[in-house]
């Protein structure tokens, strides 16, 4: 069972989330249980093919992950975004291969399952849960409803292909990215939740979803934007609702959209830009595009961060203190993948102090 102030990030499958998962304090580790999401397999634009084997593509997954998370806490680990048409070159599945790898480096990951998985990944879930007596994770989407006329039967029988029970089996229903209209949000997810199945029987229940924008294109340059973080107010809000079977655990998707991004490099015209994690929205400081500006932009936008009331000084994070660094020219400018580090490693450590105070209020 999750405590109250208990955090169920979604994180890509990516390095600068894996680089922001390894730079967490204890205390914050302690506190939150990762849902790590495999990428797709790259798109070689200029091929117009794959731009690898799914062999290459997960071969160091097992040891990115170990090297993020270690061993001795649980986490989740979903395939999602790989097709069932994939098998490795031994003929395995891919949900197989990367359990192999992460059983031999001791990490405790538990498969996560959805209602509308193949035959072949479900078989691989099933072998996975017999070996390593973990459990599943059973993740259903705001979809699945209208596409199921039962739900609780389908959640069933995905429990009993996968050989799972509900008491060994965690819950996270995913609303992924919210409408525009909060109060609309409330009152569909009160009734979602309602339906969920033997709600009070599963081990864990989150609660996951994010408003963050597929891209920040929209926001002008060389301005300081504000994105509402309304997953944080409706987890607010239904945590408050005294008619729910049962108060979920708080779940988001970090500083990222649901989709993965996949875009064409020679079209790509990235910005310098910081996403800042504050107490209800996003503080987004964006320059202009790193092809024509440079990366040293980074230091300008760093000064300005650092001055600004929503700062959280350099003790609260790797991210808080790169980015106090990086204001003082201390640290050079990285790249778009250290600034994703930066921007999650801030994230992960005010969701969790932000979930600790509400617990104690």
């Amino acid at each position: 069972m999750f405590r109250r102030n208990h955090y169920v990030p979604i994180l890509k499958g990516r390095e600068g989330e894996y680089g922001a998962l390894q730079t967490l304090a204890p205390s914050t580790r302690q506190a939150l249980t990762p849902l790590i999401e495999i990428p797709p397999i790259p798109w070689d634009f200029a091929e117009e093919r794959p731009a690898k084997t799914v062999d290459q593509h997960l071969k160091k997954v097992g040891q990115k992950i170990d090297r993020a998370w270690g061993t001795g806490r649980r986490l989740f680990v979903d395939l999602l975004w790989i097709p069932d048409s994939e098998h490795m070159a031994d003929g395995s599945h891919p949900l197989s291969n990367v359990f192999q790898s992460l059983r031999a480096r001791h990490v405790e990951a538990v498969p996560v399952v959805g209602l509308l998985r193949g035959d072949e990944y479900l078989q691989a879930c099933r072998k996975v849960v017999d070996q390593d007596e973990r459990g599943v994770c059973v993740r259903i989407q705001r979809e699945d409803f209208a596409d199921f006329g039962d739900i609780g039967d389908t959640v069933e029988g995905v429990l009993e292909a996968v050989g799972a029970t509900v008491q060994n089996s965690d819950l996270i229903f995913d609303l992924r990215a919210l409408p525009h209209d909060p109060d609309l949000a409330v009152d569909a997810v009160i009734d979602f939740v309602n339906r969920l199945p033997r709600l009070r029987k599963w081990r864990t229940f989150t609660l996951a979803a994010t408003s963050f924008p597929q891209n920040l294109t929209g926001l002008p340059a060389s301005d300081v934007s504000f994105l509402p973080r309304q997953d944080w107010s409706l987890w607010l809000d239904l945590s408050r609702q005294q008619s729910l079977p049962r108060l979920p655990t708080f779940g988001d998707y970090a500083i990222s959209h649901p989709e993965p991004a996949e875009v064409d490099p020679r079209v790509m015209r990235p910005s310098a830009s910081i996403r800042y994690t504050c107490e209800t929205a996003w503080l987004i400081l964006k320059a202009r595009n790193l092809r024509d500006h440079g990366y040293e932009q980074f230091h300008d936008v760093c000064q300005v961060l650092v001055e600004r009331p929503e700062y959280c000084g350099r003790q609260f994070s790797w991210g808080d203190q790169y980015i106090d660094d990086c204001a003082a020219e201390r640290v050079g400018t990285g790249n778009l993948t250290t600034w994703r580090k930066v921007g999650t490693s801030h994230h992960l450590a005010f969701a969790v102090h932000q979930l600790a105070n509400e617990a104690e209020s």
